[in-house]
């Protein structure tokens, strides 16, 4: 065997390890089989940006938490700058205080006026259409009347409105078959998985010449 040979088995054998330590072997997760989100979480999970739970389940319909999405962002997007940050409800030994300070240094999370971030708080459909909008650098409403098509649209708050309006028009998020956006819905790992995904592909398009 030539010392090209022996070098492609031997780095064979060390990715074997190294996944095999951490766990992101090529096994899956079990109750995702023909979800709807079910190539886009097995992609995440490969990737190392999310994990499942200890019983080999992912849960893509459980909710997921504003600390959880900040995470996601950062990991998915690359957000390592961190900047100093001082919310009431978020101590220097919490696990997400430096993905909650890396999210100050990229701008595309606010705190609260009373502050807190409300890390533990389940976030919601038109929070993560805000963010997401952020995250997009703001881009510009068609002027069509996208909100309009939504029976729930009364129920949109306007800080969310043209987060709202942006993802639904760059199709990152969508509405529901009852022609509803529920807003005040909580979103879900799977749709929080699906909508960065779809962002960031979207402000990072891969150009094939």
């Amino acid at each position: 065997m030539n010392i090209s040979g022996r070098a492609v088995i031997i780095f064979g054998v060390v990715l074997y390890i190294v996944f095999s330590l951490t766990g992101l072997a090529f096994a899956g997760v079990s109750d995702i089989r023909g979800h709807w989100a079910e190539q886009e979480i097995n992609d995440w999970v490969d990737r190392g940006y999310i994990t499942g739970y200890p019983d080999g389940t992912f849960r893509p319909n459980q909710s997921i938490t504003r600390a959880e999405f900040i995470t996601l962002v950062n990991k998915s997007f690359g957000f390592h700058q961190k900047v100093k940050i001082s919310f009431s409800d978020v101590s220097p030994a919490s696990w997400y205080y430096n993905e909650v300070a890396a999210a100050m240094a990229a701008g595309y999370i606010r705190g609260y006026t009373d502050n807190t971030i409300k890390p533990d708080r389940p976030i919601t459909r038109q929070e993560v259409a805000a963010i997401v909008y952020r995250l997009l650098d703001r881009p510009a409403a068609s002027g069509s009347n996208t909100l309009g098509n939504f029976k729930d649209a009364a129920s949109i708050s306007s800080w969310s409105e043209p987060g709202v309006v942006a993802v639904v028009e760059k199709n990152v998020m969508k509405g529901y078959v009852d022609q509803t956006f529920r807003p005040q819905a909580l979103t879900t790992r799977a749709e929080a998985v699906v909508s960065l995904e779809r962002a960031f592909w979207l402000k990072y398009p891969v150009i094939i010449s």
